[in-house]
This record gives C-alpha cells, structure tokens and sequence, in this order.
C-alpha cells in the first residue's frame, strides 16, 4: 500500500529518542502507515540518518534534534512540527534512559537524571502537544513508553522503575484531562528488547548478579512463553494502532507488549 494510503494518511507525528532501537522502528512504521514523521532524538546525526531512511522510501519526515529534559524543548520541537507540516496529531514521548546501580549507591543527581528524561520529558512532550492539539480542535493521540518496569521489580534500577512507573500515573491522569477534547492518553510497556539499552542492563546487572555478558539476556528470554526476546519491530504495530483512529475508544491505559514476561 502506497504510504500516502496508510491508516495514518494525513496525520502527523512526532516520536522523541527516534535515532535507534524502538524509537527508530517506532518513526519507520509510523511512516509506512502514511505519517509525516518528525524524528526527534538529542543525537542529531542519528535523527537525520532515520528521516533520510523515510525519505528513501517516499515518506515524509524532519529530523530535529532536542533535548526533552529541557523545559522548552519539547515546546520548541512542537512548534517546528507545526511550521514544517502546518498540524500536529501524534506525539509518541519515547526517550528515556537507564543506570543500574544499587540503591545504596544512588545519588540525588543519579536519580533526578533519571527522572527527567523518563518522567519530566514525557510530561513537557505531553504538555506541549495537548496544547497544540486541542488549538486544533481535531483531537489526537498522546503515547508515552512506559515499561514492564513499571509492573515488576528488577535489582539495582530502583529510579528506572521509579521513573517509569510514574509515567504510567501521568498517563492515566492526562487521559482524563484531555479526554473531553477527544485526545486520548496511553503508553506501552515493552520488555526484554534487543537494543542497546538491554545490552547495558546484561553487562552491568549482570555484573553485580556475578554474570558473564551475554547470560542475562539468555536467562531473561525464558522467562516469555515465546521464548525468545523482543525486537524494536515488535513494538512498532502496537505504537500504530494506538496512534490510529481504531484505537479510539482506548485511553488511560498502560499495554504489554513483552511476550509475556508479565500478564497483567
């Protein structure tokens, strides 16, 4: 199907932390279902290389570097998406970061890091898109992910947890705030995903647990009935059909998308 027929024809989406991993494949689908995409990523480089990659293809996309800890980021970001492509429709809040380190360990600064990228940067993603969408008066779609962290306890990433848990309850909130403009609030929960993200926490966890690199991520992988673990493109549809108009009675929510890990 030519993009410009896609589900998503028409619309026009911004996904933050879209230079890689979920993010990357998140801006691609999004793209293949017929969005103007703006890759957003601090990493420049990275951003242009994946709108470059849409383009190739026949999409549209603006790559703009941004940092979403920062409080006129995500506003500045909006408002170029509005003057490249005239409207915003989907704002899909997907940078984050991790460390892993003990509790005991933790500093103030570790964790106020933590949850200003994963917690504060979705809250002024989500700020600044609502705003702009309800100025349109056409509602839209707010996405945030969240993680299966928010679900379960893992060792020596108690802030990541923290961070991402919270995401979870700003999501529920903002659903019912923005509800009666006809945007809905969600966010989904990835699990194991081979990104660089997990090849971090297999090398450090799996250090302090008295691991070899690499034996983490084969444990881990049991643990989903599928046996094996995620990939970016795995995250992806779910991400497409939350940004559709078929998941238009579905907001508040926080959805696995894990294999399995965790079923609730």
């Amino acid at each position: 199907m030519p993009m410009a027929e896609g589900k998503l024809a028409g619309k026009v989406a911004i996904v933050t932390g879209a230079a890689r991993g979920i993010g990357r494949a998140i801006a691609r689908r999004l793209a293949e279902d017929g969005a103007a995409v703006v890759v957003a990523d601090l990493n420049e480089p990275g951003a242009l290389a994946v709108a470059q990659e849409i383009e190739q293809v026949g999409g549209q996309a603006l790559a703009v570097r941004v940092d979403v800890a920062e409080e006129s980021g995500p506003a500045s970001l909006v408002t170029r998406t509005v003057e490249r492509f005239g409207r915003l429709d989907i704002m899909v809040a997907n940078a984050g970061i991790i460390q892993i380190k003990p509790i005991l360990e933790l500093t103030a600064a570790d964790w106020d890091h933590l949850f200003a990228v994963n917690t504060r940067g979705v809250f002024l993603c989500f700020q600044a898109a609502a705003r702009q969408m309800i100025a349109q008066g056409q509602g839209g779609r707010l996405l945030a992910t969240a993680s299966i962290a928010a679900k379960r306890g893992s060792p020596f990433q108690a802030h990541y947890q923290a961070s991402k848990s919270a995401v979870v309850g700003l999501v529920r909130s903002a659903a019912w705030e923005f509800g009666s403009y006809g945007i809905t609030v969600n966010c989904y929960c990835p699990g194991i995903v081979d990104t660089d993200m997990w090849q971090l926490i297999d090398r450090e966890r799996g250090r302090l647990l008295g691991l070899q690199p690499g034996e983490l991520i084969k444990q881990m992988a049991t643990t989903t009935p599928l046996g094996r673990i995620e990939v970016p493109e795995d995250v992806a549809p779910l991400v497409s059909f939350l940004a559709s108009d078929e998941s238009r009675y579905i907001t508040g929510q926080a959805i696995n998308v894990c294999g399995g890990v965790v079923m609730w």
